[in-house]
């Protein structure tokens, strides 16, 4: 086996789909990956250079069980530490993973999906849940229970496939722009070891050297796909209240929001069979909340990005166009035209459509934390058996509005 045959074997692609036991699923997956590589036959660079990352797979194979092992037991803070060792030990290969210095120039086009309200939504309501309501935030994949975090998508297509396939006549979406020259580092999980051994194949000039441009990238991602693998497995029943596939994505987002060497973290969804040929149609991102003030949004996130008003699915659609250049919907070369007609026609129209700043706590959104620390409060003086006659606005002010600060209380 060469490395092109190791990069496109079925073995390594990704994501993958559990079967038994969780931990005896990673701990067989780890080692055929392993004893892949191992299968090599070394007779171009590009080989050598995927052989010599044994050394380092092999160490970051036992760190990454260890790690679920411990998640498994309950022992979080000791998992952690586990994985900050393992993630240190990689070094160079890890910051491999970040392609720019500045990712503001490479993540456009992004969108973020919402199913409609009965009220019509504000430009925030598309961002990430506001920290007034910190307390809704469950525990998901790359998502920490208390911790706002904003959810794009590279296309509205993997938002909608994200969001469970809801009636496109029921959502909202908007846009996002990526601020040029903010110094957005995003941690990609997103390249897929068949695409870069498609790569390889295809410009064998670019792995023939040390100092070639592709041999690098190629050692970063074989390196780190033990890690990038067990973020990236499917739930099989996504009813079920357990599910041990988002234990390590969650302690790899809680290691981005507690290092801040990365803002957020790049991946692919996990729901394509076959993936479109542009990478960017099934990408994801998670931006965690870097401030956690007591109301309003990440003040560090709002300065990261602009975004367009949400609008309907239909207003998208039939908004006009302007050409601007966007991934384009196709398969195995062959463009999806019906894609390309519903959810590409959409993507032009919001493309079109301008974008601007979320302020930190916009006037609209004082006004709903006010009703809501008000409902709050009034919810608890009749529980303490206050009679009506007595003034409830006193009772509220000595209870000192519940934690929200003296600008919201009544």
């Amino acid at each position: 086996m060469d490395a092109v045959g190791f990069l496109t074997s079925p073995l390594v692609d990704l994501p993958k789909t559990r079967h038994g036991d969780y931990s005896t699923f990673i701990d067989r997956l780890l080692n055929d990956y392993s004893a892949q590589i191992q299968r090599i036959v070394a007779g171009r660079f590009i080989d050598q250079v995927i052989t010599n990352e044994l050394r380092r797979v092999v160490p970051l194979c036992a760190a990454v069980r260890q790690t679920i092992a411990l998640l498994v037991r309950g022992d979080r803070a000791a998992a952690y530490n586990c994985l900050d060792v393992a993630l240190q030990a990689l070094g160079p290969h890890l910051r491999a993973l970040m392609p720019s210095g500045d990712m503001s120039k490479f993540v456009d086009p992004i969108y973020r999906f919402r199913t409609a309200s009965s009220t019509p939504y504000q430009k925030g309501d598309l961002f990430h849940i506001p920290f007034y309501l910190r307390h809704i935030v469950g525990p998901m994949r790359y998502s920490v229970a208390g911790l706002p975090s904003l959810y794009l998508g590279g296309s509205t297509h993997v938002c909608w496939r994200e969001l469970g396939e809801p009636n496109l006549a029921t959502v909202a979406v908007s846009r996002f722009h990526a601020i040029e020259n903010t110094n957005l580092r995003i941690l990609n999980f997103g390249h897929r070891l068949p695409v870069l051994g498609a790569y390889v194949a295809t410009t064998p000039q670019d792995f023939i050297a040390p100092a070639s441009i592709g041999s690098p990238t190629i050692a970063a991602h074989v390196a780190c796909w033990p890690l990038i693998a067990a973020c990236s497995i499917r739930v099989p029943d996504r009813a079920a209240p357990e599910r041990p596939e988002y234990l390590l994505p969650q302690l790899m987002l809680e290691w981005i929001t507690r290092t801040h060497r990365f803002h957020g973290i790049r991946y692919f969804s996990t729901h394509y069979s076959e993936y479109p040929d542009d990478p960017k149609t099934y990408m994801n991102y998670v931006i965690p909340a870097r401030i956690t003030p007591s109301v309003g949004y990440c003040t560090e996130l709002c300065q990261l990005f602009e975004l367009t008003d949400p609008v309907s699915w239909d207003q998208a659609r039939m908004a006009p166009t302007t050409g601007a250049k966007r991934p384009i919907y196709k398969t195995r070369t062959v463009v999806d035209a019906t894609l390309e007609a519903d959810f590409g026609r959409t993507e032009d129209g919001l493309l079109s459509m301008p974008v601007g700043r979320l302020a930190e706590t916009p006037d609209y959104l004082r006004a709903r934390i006010r009703a809501s620390v008000q409902a709050r409060a009034y919810k608890i003086w009749e529980s303490e058996n206050y009679t009506h006659g007595r003034d409830v606005r006193h009772w509220f002010q000595a209870k000192g509005a519940l934690g929200i600060p003296q600008d919201f209380q009544v």
